[in-house]
């Protein structure tokens, strides 16, 4: 579960979605908070993202994909999405 504090951060900034979009924000330095869906299928899609987050040491939590697009607005299951 995604605190309410987190979600109120994303209402306010520019937030990116997808595990590509979310990725690149990792890989550029420019994500500030990570949000990680733990329902993803196959697990091995979010791997990546976790260990970057870990690596970099990126405030990160885990959700649900539909909690995940609820957050960012998107219409469909997101899962992943940044802080920028």
């Amino acid at each position: 579960m995604i605190p309410n504090e987190i979600a109120e951060k994303f209402e306010k900034r520019q937030s990116w979605a997808g595990t590509n979009q979310t990725m690149r924000m990792i890989d550029s330095r420019n994500a500030k908070i990570v949000l990680i869906a733990e329902d993803v299928i196959p697990i091995e899609i979010i791997l990546p993202l976790k260990k970057a987050v870990e690596d970099g040491k990126i405030e990160h939590y885990f959700g649900s994909k539909n909690e995940i697009s609820k957050i960012v607005k998107c219409p469909r299951p997101t899962s992943a999405a940044c802080l920028v």
